[in-house]
């Protein structure tokens, strides 16, 4: 009878053993997809944050040259406005230059 309770405790420790030996192996399963998902959530939020960066340059960059546009525009614009005056006050000197002549001095 004694023998039979021992082989019973031998039977329930490496039942034990083998529910300890699986545990561990899905613990360890667990942790290795866990790490698996966390470097595939960490490779999405890099491409992401990647495409966003982009959207936000390209963005930036079209305020950029229409900024440059309207800057372009101002200067030609500036540029003719100058220009019509210079020739307003080239004829004006050169009434001036005329009248002289004409006075003699």
């Amino acid at each position: 009878m004694l023998n039979k309770i021992i082989e019973e405790v031998k039977k329930t420790e490496k039942t034990a053993d083998n529910i300890i030996r699986d545990s561990h192996d899905k613990a360890e399963n667990i942790i290795n997809n866990a790490h698996k998902e966390a470097d595939k959530l960490i490779e999405r939020i890099k491409e992401e944050a990647k495409k966003e960066g982009k959207m936000i340059i390209e963005r930036e960059e079209n305020i950029a040259r229409m900024e440059a546009d309207n800057t372009k525009k101002n200067c030609e614009r500036e540029k003719e406005e100058i220009g019509i005056k210079s020739l307003k006050n080239i004829e004006k000197a050169v009434k001036i230059v005329i009248n002289k002549v004409m006075e003699g001095k």
